[in-house]
């Protein structure tokens, strides 16, 4: 589902792409594009959502840790986003300092 919908919301570069064409009266050309570009996104959150899936499924059969692992991710995450969020505050400020 999330391909499929991730594939079907029109994208900012998609209907830039579409304003241009209505611009130089290509109407079906621009629609053309539209759908194309959405129905390979979508093919492309599929088939990396199914290869994410099976990658776990796979690595979790050959590591017993990988589940404790996989619940712990997420703070990891969140504590590499705090410290990059810091960091970057912190250059803001020494500049606006200056």
């Amino acid at each position: 589902m999330f391909g499929l919908t991730g594939g079907l919301v029109p994208r900012p570069a998609s209907i830039i792409v579409l304003l241009i064409c209505l611009q130089l009266k290509k109407v079906t050309l621009g629609a053309l594009l539209v759908l194309c570009f959405s129905v390979g996104l979508a093919l492309t959150l599929v088939v990396s959502g199914v290869v994410a899936a099976l990658s776990v499924r796979h690595a979790a059969s050959r590591w017993s840790g990988f589940g404790d692992l996989a619940r712990k991710a997420p703070y990891f995450s969140g504590a590499v986003i705090m410290v990059v969020g810091l960091y970057v505050g912190w250059q803001g400020l020494h500049i606006i300092l200056q």
